[in-house]
């Protein structure tokens, strides 16, 4: 609740131009629909719940057409206000570990002409849309947002999403992963480099052919063995096979050429050929190469959280970013506003998730939203209005003890509602058996809520 409050409080200052308490009502809108589940903008008219409809900043739930009609208003420079003001902060560590990486939102249409991107679940080249994060990796957290058509580039995105990140580690060091994606220009991936000369790039080498033989071309001496853990729990170790070199490149045919430190892995393969990876590193010429290794594989975080987002939090259903109504199919225009802050509000929903199941009992630390929901957010619980207080009496069926602990921090907090009057929201256990019938509102016999 308190992310909520924020996040209101800030929509009402970058979204004043919607008039009243509507660009409050859109971010609490998106923000509980990612955190509870709603799949689709449509889904809202099917709703009928009072608790979401308080929750989302008002007595009645938005429809569909005015929640996607509020998405599409929302002026382009109030949303790119919003993300800057709604930026996670940076972990406190001298050293920032940050992934960035792309997202593809594929688009099914013939009447507009959309640009293509490369979609890696479908392996293929198709119309997208794309969603551009950068990613702290020791706090699991999603830090900042660009969205772009299907033909956004790595390594450029990676550039604007750098400076701002530069400006607020200041004299901290900044480690960035990035995918083979900002490898495919080296113009691109070198002006990358000289843009960031303080700090360490890590990039995985593309499985190009010429490169491949080259890694092959190596002598077997300069390859030293190691073992990894496996795919899964009690699986058989993986081998691997590590060895250093240089790749020389240039930015074009008239720019000198460039020895980079290259680690290179043979993946030995339990049937079939070896697969080989390999990674730039730029700005680190001490760092063991396994450190190297482990280090970037801490981006799969990032996967993951994308994972999260896409089947857990639907960011696949936001609205385009082309012009619909564009009177000349062949050039739609493009407008960032509503797949912008469509996508930010889901991010920081899954941001605010994964700080709820810090305090958890162990085995639901970093959980999927979806466990979440089954045992932790869905629960039966009664609302009650009183004079500038709003009464919660929760009903869990697990847990109880933790609840009651919990319930007692939030209360110390004295939380506020700003759009329900500024009321005091109080928590507290009802001391009903777990799986009782709720009781019903005395005025109307309603189930759940009492006023």
């Amino acid at each position: 609740m308190e992310d909520a409050v924020r996040l209101y409080r800030l929509a009402l200052t970058c979204f004043a131009g919607l008039g009243s308490d509507k660009g409050g009502r859109l971010v609490l809108s998106l923000f509980f629909k990612a955190v509870l589940g709603v799949q689709r903008i449509f889904h809202f008219d099917s709703l009928t719940d009072v608790g979401f409809a308080w929750l989302t900043g008002g007595s009645r739930i938005l429809c569909r057409n005015a929640l996607g009609g509020l998405v599409r208003a929302a002026a382009t420079r109030s949303v790119s206000r919003f993300i800057r003001l709604s930026r996670p902060p940076l972990a406190l560590a001298r050293r920032l570990a940050v992934s960035i990486d792309e997202h593809a939102v594929a688009r099914f249409t013939r009447k507009f002409l959309i640009a293509k991107g490369f979609h890696t679940i479908r392996n293929k080249h198709m119309r997208v849309e794309k969603l551009f994060f950068s990613f702290g990796i020791d706090g699991r957290v999603l830090l900042d947002l660009i969205v772009t058509k299907g033909s956004g580039r790595l390594a450029r995105i990676a550039s604007q999403l750098l400076a701002p990140l530069r400006r607020r580690a200041r004299a901290r060091q900044l480690r960035t992963v990035l995918d083979a994606g900002a490898a495919q220009s080296h113009r691109e991936l070198l002006k990358l480099v000289d843009e960031n000369r303080r700090h360490v790039l890590l990039v995985r080498a593309p499985r190009r052919t010429a490169y491949i033989d080259r890694w092959k071309a190596l002598p077997k001496n300069r390859f030293a063995p190691s073992e990894e853990p496996g795919r899964y729990n009690g699986a058989p170790a993986k081998r691997i096979h590590v060895a250093e070199t240089k790749t020389r490149i240039r930015a074009d045919r008239h720019s000198p050429p460039r020895d980079v430190r290259t680690i290179v892995v043979r993946e030995v393969a339990r049937t079939g050929k070896d697969r080989w990876h390999a990674l730039f590193v730029f700005g680190d010429s001490a760092t063991t190469p396994l450190t190297l290794i482990r280090e970037f594989r801490a981006r799969q975080h990032h996967e993951q959280t994308y994972r999260i987002m896409l089947h857990d939090a639907f960011v696949d259903a936001a609205p385009s970013g082309y012009n619909k109504q564009s009177p000349n199919p062949d050039r739609p225009g493009f407008r960032r506003n509503a797949l912008g802050l469509y996508a930010w509000v889901t991010a920081l929903a899954v941001n605010a998730l994964n700080s709820f199941t810090l305090p958890l009992p162990k085995r639901y630390r970093l959980a999927h939203p979806r466990t979440l929901r089954r045992w932790w957010l869905n629960m039966q619980a009664d609302l009650y209005l009183g004079k500038g207080t709003l009464f919660v009496v929760m009903r869990p069926r697990w847990f109880r003890g933790w609840w009651a602990k919990k319930i007692q921090r939030l209360n110390a907090k004295n939380i506020r509602v700003p759009w329900m009057d500024n009321r005091l929201v109080i928590y507290s256990l009802d001391t009903a058996p777990a799986g009782a019938e709720p009781p019903t509102d005395p005025a109307t016999g309603a189930p759940g809520v009492g006023c």
